[in-house]
């Protein structure tokens, strides 16, 4: 067996490809950026195709970069101008010794969508988890069934349209030539085992977020694929275990790859419950909390989590193991929506003192004070999950006044972002009051201020790990043990946070009377039926 561990970890925004020894240092990272079609109408999709190609060049160059492909030499390869490369201290080119690398895992984004034919080709382009067209088909699922009993059966508030359920429906309806064609209903990652291995299967995490798999029997729930969607089982995948290991891809892709075909894959899960096992958090004396594109705060726990008001979630990852949590939409993608919006203004400001524009945005948050001097932003750019999971609701500004400028905004933003998270962990603790500590994990543990506004919002220290791509961390781990070259216990054990971010003694009463404030003009604009 090889030394090292690659990571494939598929995002709404970009996908990378990370490499890992068997301690779970980072040797190699690069990633490309896709993004995401958006239009009015609620619409949000993907090319799958430019996905899948984007996986196949980000795996290239991070086994070009690091020498571990089937020659050894050290290559250039570059995804093109968007492939970040060499994001370690090993270093871009310096090889890691020919045929050394060991195995493959996957980290993917969950709640997407595609129909495809009897031949695995695409019949429509790919709908994410922020695709809102649905929300006809979700409410008339919440008008015709118990959704009670559904959430009891799936783990999922089914009358949300970010569940697949709804998207399956809505084909349905508007596309019924498309619907009768499609032999399959898909995620990406199943389409990228698919166009690898020739075959459908799906991992147990996305077949429990699509809001029609039963957590409790681990298979797809008869009643829900006969009575709401009116199909049969076999247009969906074979659900198999995260262990699930393929060997021998498609001869055509070994060129393009730079690896053996016989290189094992694991399947893996869903990215934040790659997370989960990547910060660390093994069971519910553990909460891990990710700010990327969205954010959620989650937990593992040894049987189904269930909330009698709907406000959360619950998935399965193993057999006897679910994960438990609430996830908001606006995330990063707030800070991505000021970057590209605002971009000359910023890079202006970025230019002038030779940072990045999320450098800028840290800049600018850390020179005005703790609840924005009354500043309150309300980040719906995207609708809402938990949890009030309101498709519907829209981003807004209060207290705008003369003496703010873009620094208030732009604190005011993650602010906004950071209430949203405190908003689930509340209900989270009000659920499973055993968790102790926090684990921090994704694009924002790189922003020492929203860190920081999280300890005084959560008034909690935030334990902060030595990656930050805990999905992907997650999937090698979980790679590792598949490959029985790790166990949960010598993984665990090698943990430990790289710094511990403590509140700040008066922020969190700041905050609360902030956090507070934003509930009461969220009802006051959204009142509850």
């Amino acid at each position: 067996m090889g030394d090292y561990f690659l990571s494939l970890d598929i995002g709404t925004s970009s996908v990378r490809a990370a490499l890992f020894n068997q301690d779970g240092l980072q040797k190699n990272i690069c990633d490309m950026e896709y993004g995401l079609t958006s239009t009015a109408d609620g619409r949000a999709e993907m090319d799958a195709d430019l996905v899948f190609e984007s996986a196949l060049k980000v795996i290239r160059a991070c086994v070009d970069q690091s020498g571990i492909g089937r020659s050894g030499a050290v290559g250039s390869s570059e995804c093109n101008s968007g492939c970040n490369g060499g994001g370690s201290k090993q270093g871009k080119g310096c090889s890691l010794g020919r045929n050394s690398l060991a195995g493959i895992g996957i980290s993917c984004h969950m709640h997407s969508l595609m129909l495809v034919d009897h031949g695995g080709k695409p019949l429509t382009p790919l709908m994410t988890w922020a695709d809102n067209r649905a929300s006809e088909q979700a409410e008339y699922i919440s008008s015709h069934y118990d959704v009670g009993d559904l959430y009891n059966r799936t783990g999922c508030r089914v009358q949300h349209p970010l569940y697949p359920v709804s998207k399956i429906l809505w084909y349905k309806k508007t596309e019924p030539d498309l619907f009768n064609k499609a032999a399959k209903f898909i995620t990406i990652k199943e389409y990228l085992i698919f166009k690898l291995y020739g075959v459908f299967v799906v991992d147990y995490t996305l077949a429990s977020c699509q809001g029609c798999y039963n957590i409790h029997t681990q298979k797809w729930d008869d009643m829900i694929l006969h009575d709401i969607l009116g199909v049969s089982k076999d247009r969906f995948s074979d659900v198999v275990e995260c262990t699930h290991t393929f060997r021998n891809f498609k001869k055509e892709y070994e060129e393009l790859l730079g690896i053996s075909r016989d290189t094992p894959l694991v399947i893996g899960s869903g990215d934040g419950i790659m997370a989960n096992l990547g910060c660390g958090v093994r069971d519910d004396t553990s909460f891990s909390s990710t700010i990327g594109t969205s954010g959620a705060i989650r937990t593992s726990v040894s049987s189904p989590l269930l909330d009698g008001a709907q406000r959360t979630w619950c998935y399965s990852f193993t057999r006897d193991t679910w994960v438990a949590g609430g996830a908001i939409n606006n995330g990063g993608i707030i800070l991505r929506w000021l970057r590209e919006e605002f971009r000359k203004q910023f890079e202006f400001d970025a230019k002038q003192k030779d940072m990045s524009i999320y450098g800028i945005f840290d800049s600018f948050a850390s020179e005005i004070n703790p609840g924005s001097d009354g500043l309150i932003f309300l980040p719906y750019i995207t609708g809402e999950r938990s949890p009030d999971w309101n498709a519907d609701v829209r981003g807004l500004m209060y207290g705008l006044s003369h003496f703010h400028n873009k620094k208030h905004i732009v604190r005011a933003a993650m602010e906004g972002v950071m209430f949203r998270l405190y908003s689930v962990f509340e209900v989270m603790t009000e659920l499973k009051d055993r968790a102790v500590r926090i684990m921090a994990n994704g694009g924002y543990t790189n922003s020492a201020p929203w860190l920081q506004m999280q300890a005084d919002i959560f008034g909690k220290e935030i334990l902060v790990p030595e990656v930050q791509e805990a999905s992907a961390l997650g999937a090698a781990f979980l790679t590792m043990i598949t490959l029985g070259a790790a166990t949960p216990d010598t993984i665990l054990k090698g943990m430990q946070p790289k710094s511990i971010v403590k509140p700040i003694a008066g922020n969190h009463e700041i905050y609360l009377k902030a956090y507070e404030l934003s509930k009461q003009i969220y009802n006051s604009v959204y009142p509850r039926e």
